[in-house]
This record gives structure tokens, sequence and C-alpha cells, in this order.
């Protein structure tokens, strides 16, 4: 396995906690949006970024259960939607640095990508 499989596992993991934050408690995703507003409102924040966060936003005013499905989508795409991702802003921190131990850990037994 490489590691940017690793990392792609383990950003799914992270969006499996923060799924299950906002399923406890979905006014979570009010600070989400707060935080892309004031992002998207900076003029210094690159358009490449911008243009993530307008990609999330389409998705979370379809509701919840449309967030839901693209946090936990395993396809390509959404590998690529969670590389942008704006939900850290209600990611539990120990639980953040508890996943974040455990993929590093694995960090020598992979190869770079291609090797």
């Amino acid at each position: 396995m490489n590691w940017h499989e690793v990392m792609d596992e383990r950003s799914l993991e992270l969006h499996q906690v923060i799924a299950r934050e906002l399923r406890a408690d979905p006014a979570k995703l009010d600070r989400v949006v707060a935080w892309m507003e004031r992002f998207l409102s900076d003029p210094e924040y690159s358009i490449q970024s911008k243009d993530a966060l307008q990609e999330w936003r389409k998705i979370i005013q379809q509701g919840l259960p449309r967030v839901l499905a693209a946090l936990a989508d395993d396809s390509d795409e959404g590998q690529r939607m969670r590389q942008s991702s704006p939900f850290a802003v209600i990611m539990p921190q120990d639980e953040r640095a508890e996943i974040f131990a455990k993929y590093e850990a694995r960090r020598p037994r992979t190869h770079l990508a291609g090797v």
C-alpha cells in the first residue's frame, strides 16, 4: 500500500467521525458554514480553495442527508472532495490526534505512490 492510499483511508475515517458529530448535532453545520463564509469573503484566500468551498456549499445547501453521503463517499470523487473539506472546525481534536497517530504508525510500512 502506498502512503497516498493510507492518507485517503485516514481522511475517510476522520470524516466518519465528522458525520457522527453532524448526526448527533446537525446545528454544527452552521459552524462549518460560518467558517466557509469567512474564507469565501477573504480576498487573500486562493481562487482554487474558494472553488472547493463553493462545491461544498452547494452540497450543504442540499441538506444534511446529502452532506452525510458526500462525507462517506469512497469513490475517487469522494476522495477529491474530502481533500478540500471544510469540516475540521467541528472535528473533536482528541479524536483527530488519535487517528493521525494511528495512521502515522503505518508510515514505515508504506511506499511512495508509483513505486
